[in-house]
């Protein structure tokens, strides 16, 4: 084993990386989709689109639009349900030459502790992202992820019924963005995500008429790096669980700020859609940035912020 090699390796929660660069839910399908255009055993893993309870057609279209610093999305968590996702995808995971992480989403904690029971079964799965930006319907449609009690409460039935390594991820629609981590953390979670998506929304002047089939949709791309820095840095001091890092990595040097700021782990979304080549580069970038500064592996900047 080269040392290039063990210079990139990371560990998060008992879970080995080869390296940490992940490809965020959403933007690589379920992996083998991609297999084509991307070599993916360069990655550190995959996380999944977000998998439901039952299938999801998504949101009307249109669904995609770009902005001059970033793109709208309302795709709505189209998936084919967990029990299709079992039978017939699962299979097409089994053998690709990366960590695979499945993102799951339900609307009350029971749909969560369905969906992490049936995943927990996967074998060769080791961790779980829950996508806390649903609506608790069980609440009055508050999202899981805006509310420390009902992410504790979560947290703590979903740790008792699995072994997997629980990664909670966080919408950055909050006032105190630690007081969140902190809820999870202390409810059981190994990891925490951050951020997700910004609410926001387009309109053609012309026409008055939104972009958006679903009128708002979710911001992601270099508009919101600078929040995921901030919230990444600020959850840092406060939590004392891994970060992966999420928004707006278009270049490489996002993603080594992003854990200088604190994160142990990045995740890229839209950039991939930008540059199919960018978690690739990205790699090689954090390889020789390691050497040029004189680091002898990851660990050594994560958190490293000189104030």
């Amino acid at each position: 084993m080269d040392n290039s090699a063990d210079k990139l390796r990371i560990e998060i929660a008992g879970q080995v990386f080869d390296n940490p660069v992940l490809l965020a839910s959403g933007t690589a399908g379920f992996g083998y989709d991609i297999a084509d255009v991307l070599d993916i055993s360069r990655l550190g893993g995959i996380v999944t689109k977000t998998i439901t309870p039952e299938p999801r057609d998504g949101n009307a279209s249109p669904r995609i639009w770009e902005t001059p610093s970033g793109m709208l999305n309302s795709i709505g968590l189209v998936n084919p349900g967990i029990d299709i996702f079992i039978k017939d995808i699962v299979p097409l995971l089994a053998d690709l030459p990366t960590e695979i992480v499945v993102s799951v989403g339900g609307n009350s904690e029971n749909e969560f502790i369905e969906l992490v029971e049936k995943v927990s079964a996967i074998d060769f799965v080791n961790a779980i992202e829950l996508n806390l930006s649903c609506p608790n319907v069980k609440e009055g449609g508050i999202h899981f992820g805006r509310n420390p009690d009902t992410v504790f409460s979560l947290l703590k039935k979903l740790r008792e019924i699995t072994k997997k390594s629980l990664w909670a991820k966080l919408s950055p629609q909050v006032t105190e963005i630690t007081e969140l981590g902190i809820s999870a953390s202390d409810g059981g979670a190994d990891a925490i995500s951050l951020i997700n998506t910004l609410p926001a929304m387009a309109i053609d002047i012309y026409t008055r008429k939104p972009r958006l089939g679903a009128i708002t949709g979710g911001l992601s791309g270099p508009a919101i790096h600078p929040v995921a820095v901030a919230m990444v840095y600020e959850s840092s001091k406060g939590i004392g669980i891994p970060i992966i890092g999420i928004g707006g990595c278009y270049r490489p040097e996002d993603f080594v700020e992003l854990i200088i700021a604190g994160a142990s782990a990045v995740q890229i979304g839209s950039g991939y859609f930008a540059d199919t080549n960018l978690p690739q580069r990205t790699v090689s970038f954090l390889d020789s940035y390691l050497i040029e500064n004189g680091f002898a592996n990851v660990a050594e900047i994560i958190g490293t912020v000189n104030i």
